[in-house]
């Protein structure tokens, strides 16, 4: 029995029109962005307007059919280049439909006749760069002295640095550098003719360990005096991880690295040949991660403020935005938000995407002058303060006894039973569960349901040492972190035991099955492309993480019957709840055979279990459509299977 009607929030309102944001910057006086469309199949555009005009209505540069988009190293990122040559607009991207590199050229002026309107102008046709090809590019700078576009390119024998002509069409790529491992994070500059990056090998994942380079340019684009800074050149016995290298206007390269056991900000200066390098790893010193793990490429947590940083950093699951001044003191900006990605600065003004506990995610720009800002949530729908679940931070003794974090989000409405408790977790599996507001947690929370999602041990934003617990432990760890935070709800009285359901996604999806195989105090669950078979996994998957289970499980020749322990295909049978899955078939991270080999195990038994299969969503679903029916069909299984 309920005390009061609850106000339901539809799967429609959560998935159905809202765009994701991506990728957003400051050019001059306009910022521009990247809008993935849920309504016209994740269809990726660039946007711009005026800066912190909200009345404007932005100008799409990239209408239908473009699709920016890059595939390389799997998952993709920083698609887009821009640049202003004057007052023109120059626009780079790779395109989804070919993986081919285009250019086209602006030029801007206002409607005089319409109040709030401008319009940029095309100076040019869409010029091709690149050949048809078998490789993949992103990451992109654009050199306006030489009028190249230098940026990464991966192919079947490494990752490369090339270069292309911003004005000839169907160019092969001149290669600049190149390496069997992996690139990332190029950063220009072009007055000293220097450049930067992240590089690591194919047996590290670049959150585990990586190196920063930092080379000369020549007057013909060659690469020059290179220096490798890594654990060895700090002199530093354990693993570093580099992130998100910037240049500053006086020259000198800023860089997040752990060798604090936090990813904190780095300055360097060298001379003009690289040969004098000056190291300041402690000036902002902070027992906080100032970084993310590198899954894709075009993130960014902070930029350059004339000599201070603008960045945001994680501290107990709360991300907070503060200015890292050149005297060595950290200034927190006053504001709403808690969650931020994608920052970007020009002069005293930031961009990044934001959100707080009860403002959904969108863009914000602040004056960083007088901290005055404006914020543009991606999704028109507003949800009452009333009707909003707020995250509860949460620490509990997890696996080995050892601290875990996790949120908690009360049903809205008070009842007289205990409410139901869906677990959730993050995916990756190195990743982190996000605190500003999620309307998916709100679809579960309006009608009743108790949310908890957990950062289990190998989580980003708690440190180098909590992000090293799922170090071959993955599998273990998760698992037992997300049973323990479970049983803290319960014996606080906050949760009904017989009413415990899990979700899942890829990396969480295995951990949600391992979760239901090991422990029955789980007693229904959804996976959406879980990873189920870890030898399959660890023979079939890309090369972006060909060695990432030798780090969660071990290798495979030594430690085959982990992987045969662990694969959640090997202990279905020990699944005895109803479950409910969905596959994208064009997935090439996880194969959709997988989720069938699950289903069909399951009916062999007569367990409750159903799959949908999706014929055109891949790895992780782009189509607003297809996530709103997913989300349906997961509250309608639960509804008829754990009577709620």
């Amino acid at each position: 029995m309920k005390t009061q009607k609850m106000p339901i929030l539809d799967a429609e309102k959560v998935y159905g029109e809202a765009p994701i944001f991506k990728e957003p910057r400051i050019i001059g006086e306009w910022i521009l962005w990247l809008e993935q469309r849920p309504n016209e199949k994740g269809r990726t555009t660039a946007l711009i307007r005026p800066w912190r005009q909200k009345d404007f209505l932005p100008q799409e540069l990239t209408p239908y059919p473009c699709d920016l988009r890059s595939k390389i190293h799997g998952y993709g990122g920083a698609p887009l280049t821009a640049t202003l040559d004057g007052s023109d607009l120059i626009l780079t991207w790779v395109d989804n439909k070919d993986n081919c590199l285009w250019m086209r050229t602006w030029s801007s002026e206002k409607d005089n006749e319409k109040p709030f309107s401008f319009k940029f102008i095309p100076k040019s046709q869409l010029i091709c760069l690149s050949k048809n090809h078998n490789y993949c590019l992103a990451g992109g700078v654009i050199d306006l002295e030489k009028n190249i576009w230098i940026g990464l390119m991966e192919d079947k024998d490494g990752d490369h640095i090339v270069s292309f002509d911003l004005y000839k069409i169907d160019q092969t790529p001149v290669f600049i550098y190149s390496s069997k491992g992996f690139l990332g994070y190029l950063a220009l500059n072009s007055h000293n003719r220097k450049l930067a990056w992240i590089e690591w090998q194919n047996t590290s994942m670049p959150w585990d360990l990586n190196e920063l380079k930092l080379a000369k340019l020549d007057e013909k684009g060659n690469i020059l005096n290179i220096v490798n800074f890594n654990n060895e050149y700090l002199k530093y016995q354990k693993k570093i991880s580099f992130f998100n290298p910037i240049w500053s206007d006086a020259g000198d390269l800023l860089v997040a690295e752990d060798s604090s056991g936090w990813w904190n900000i780095t300055q360097i200066k060298t001379d003009s040949n690289n040969n004098l390098v000056t190291i300041a790893q402690n000036q902002w010193s902070i027992k906080a991660d100032i970084a993310f793990p590198q899954w894709v490429l075009g993130m960014s947590s902070f930029s350059c403020v004339g000599d201070d940083v603008i960045g945001a950093f994680a501290q107990d699951g709360i991300w907070t935005l503060a200015l890292f001044q050149k005297n060595g003191s950290i200034k927190i900006i006053d504001q709403p938000f808690i969650d931020f990605s994608a920052i970007h600065s020009h002069q005293n003004r930031l961009v990044a995407i934001a959100s707080g506990s009860a403002i959904s995610e969108g863009i914000l720009e602040i004056d960083l002058f007088d901290h005055s800002w404006d914020h543009t949530p991606a999704s028109s729908f507003r949800l009452d303060p009333q009707q909003i679940s707020i995250g509860e931070s949460f620490w509990f003794k997890g696996s080995k006894e050892e601290n875990v974090h996790a949120w908690y989000y009360p049903p809205i409405t008070k009842q007289i039973l205990l409410p139901p408790l869906l677990v959730k977790s993050h995916s990756g599996p190195t990743g982190m569960a996000r605190c500003g507001l999620d309307l998916e947690v709100q679809f579960w929370t309006s009608r009743g349901w108790a949310v908890v999602d957990v950062n289990y041990g190998g989580s980003s934003g708690f440190g180098r040492e909590y992000r090293d617990r799922l170090r071959g432990n993955w599998g273990v760890i998760d698992v037992l972190d997300c049973t323990k935070a479970v049983q803290s709800l319960v014996d606080s009285g906050k949760v009904d035991k017989n009413r415990i359901a899990i979700v899942g996604s890829s990396a969480s999806g295995f951990t949600a099955l391992g979760c239901l195989i090991s422990a029955d105090i789980f007693k229904i669950g959804a996976c959406k492309y879980p990873v189920t078979n870890l030898i399959g996994m660890a023979n079939s998957t890309h090369r972006f993480e060909e060695f990432y289970l030798d780090y969660l499980i071990g290798n495979i020749k030594s430690e085959y019957e982990k992987y045969l322990q662990r694969s959640p295909i090997e202990n279905v049978n020990f699944i005895n709840m109803p479950l409910i899955l969905f596959h994208g078939m064009k997935d090439k991270v996880v194969g959709f055979d997988q989720s069938i080999a699950i289903k069909d195990e399951l009916l062999k038994r007569d367990i409750p279990v159903q799959i949908n299969l999706f014929d055109n969503e891949g790895h992780g679903f782009k189509d607003g459509k297809i996530k709103v029916d997913v989300l349906k069909k997961i509250e309608a299984f639960f509804r008829e299977y754990l009577n709620t």
